[in-house]
């Protein structure tokens, strides 16, 4: 029975008998030392140890988990001993290529020293032993087939790259020991010595052409940066001016006209004269300013350098996008105090003693003929300087006597309570009664001065218990609850438990 130990070799966990383990030791002792005046001895003594894992794995195999002393003395013999490495000993090159030849095991890596992108090429030559470059023809040609890029960054993804010594001599079919190890991080830091040699002095030759052609690049691109910077605020101009002078008419309407202008709009939004005219001025302010501050700096980029005069352009255009800016915060936080206030007026009472009480859509005349359907776009309708609206509210509940009681309550926004007691006022919208029958128009109008400040209406109707109450034919129960719905043109009435 032997004692064991657990070890970390390579990276790699072992269990190792004693005397493998002490031998082990000796050995890594003696490659140390031998090693001593050589440049790079720790990382040759990293690759030894990571290939001395590799073999180990490759003795144990499946069935074993304990590292022998023989393990050892197959792995030492396979790497070569420590004081086999001085002047006199070393092999012509030769002998060498022979072994390298003979014992070498390959393994496909992508050769990052010597690739012109992921090192994929120059791996498959190292591995196959042919030039590179014939590997690169042959992506070429798949390229132009349709596949090649594809199939390259798969390769690239599943190929590791050599990254230590070790796996550069394996990429080559060299074999892994302390002579090549040596050899290759020899050969290593001689190749990074002289690319670094290289490249100073190809920076310090080059140095100030490789700055002008970056400035000239970069003048080229300022340039063609700068065209479009003009052009799309030229257009941008014309637009603009064509928008805000009426000429091209933007924001759809329905009734006198189909489409009105950005200034008209404006007007529906905030009628207040003083909100109105401080976000109509930075409107203008900015759809000038901006347009004119790209143009400025368009010429800027085109031409390079500029006087101090037209240099306040980058100082007065930004100024005055401020201030439009600014104007226009302030013009909308006037006009959202014109929702301050909210404000009911009743405008007529109805009673009526009947049996029965039916509720009607009236009906649209237009010279002497009932319009019983519309179309198109209906976002604001405007007649007459008279904004219509569509959707009449409508509320139902227990009467507490005997008579049908019929209200209709008009509602507008106001900065104060005058001002939304008069929008109100002037709401104009059509209620009468025709026998049993309750004819209430779906359409409402009011003042286009007036300006959109959720004017709207709303019908109540209280019936008597016992009496019955119609909705477009259809009888309606009517409880201890209270019920509302809204009337549209042409569509059927829906009322909901409030």
């Amino acid at each position: 029975m032997k004692k064991t130990l657990s070890i970390h070799l390579g990276r790699q966990l072992f269990v190792i008998e004693e005397d493998a383990y002490d031998r082990l030791q000796a050995y890594l002792k003696k490659l140390e030392a031998s090693l001593a005046n050589e440049s790079g001895i720790t990382e040759i003594v990293e690759d030894i140890e990571m290939r001395f894992a590799e073999l180990l794995t490759q003795y144990l195999g499946e069935t074993r988990q304990v590292v022998t002393i023989g393990d050892i003395e197959k792995a030492i013999s396979s790497l070569g001993e420590p004081e086999e490495i001085t002047e006199e000993t070393e092999q012509p090159k030769q002998q060498a290529q022979a072994n390298y030849d003979s014992s070498g095991q390959k393994r496909m890596y992508r050769d990052l020293d010597n690739g012109m992108l992921g090192g994929l090429c120059s791996g498959f030559g190292a591995y196959l032993g042919i030039d590179p470059v014939f590997i690169r023809i042959i992506f070429v040609i798949f390229l132009f087939m349709g596949f090649g890029f594809l199939l390259y960054i798969i390769l690239w993804v599943i190929i590791p790259s050599a990254k230590t010594p070790s796996e550069r001599l394996q990429m080559k079919g060299k074999p892994v020991n302390i002579d090549t190890l040596k050899e290759e991080f020899e050969k290593t830091a001689g190749r990074l010595k002289e690319d670094t040699i290289n490249a100073t002095n190809k920076f310090k030759s080059n140095n100030k052409h490789l700055t002008s052609q970056a400035a000239n690049v970069l003048r080229f691109i300022g340039k063609v940066f700068g065209v479009f910077l003009i052009a799309g605020a030229l257009i941008w101009l014309i637009i603009f001016s064509l928008v805000v002078s009426g000429i091209i008419d933007v924001v759809p309407m329905t009734g006198d006209q189909n489409f009105a202008s950005l200034y008209e709009f404006l007007q529906l939004v905030s009628p207040v004269n003083k909100s109105f005219s401080l976000i109509w001025m930075g409107i203008l302010l900015v759809g000038f300013a901006s347009p004119l501050l790209s143009i400025a700096l368009g010429v800027r980029l085109l031409i390079g350098k500029v006087n101090k005069y037209y240099k306040l352009n980058f100082i007065l255009l930004p100024t005055v996008i401020f201030v439009g800016i600014i104007l226009g915060i302030l013009g909308s936080i006037n006009s959202a105090r014109d929702y301050e206030v909210y404000s009911e007026v009743e405008n007529q009472h109805l009673t009526m003693n009947l049996e029965e009480l039916q509720l009607k859509e009236l009906p649209i005349i237009v010279n002497n003929r009932r319009i019983v359907s519309t179309g198109g776009i209906d976002f604001i309708s405007v007649q007459n300087n008279q904004i219509m609206e569509h959707g009449v509210h409508v509320r139902y509940k227990e009467s507490n006597d005997s008579l049908f009681h019929v209200s209709q309550v008009f509602s507008a926004h106001g900065i104060d309570r005058t001002a939304a007691q008069k929008r109100s006022m002037h709401v104009k919208h059509q209620l009468h009664v025709e026998g049993n029958k309750l004819m209430i128009d779906p359409y409402y109008s009011f003042p286009l001065s007036d300006g959109l400040r959720n004017q709207e209406i709303e019908v109540i109707i209280e019936v008597p218990k016992g009496k019955k109450f119609f909705i477009n034919d259809m009888e309606v129960k009517v409880d201890d609850k209270e019920y509302v719905g809204v009337m549209y043109a042409d569509e059927e009435f829906e009322a909901y438990e409030n």
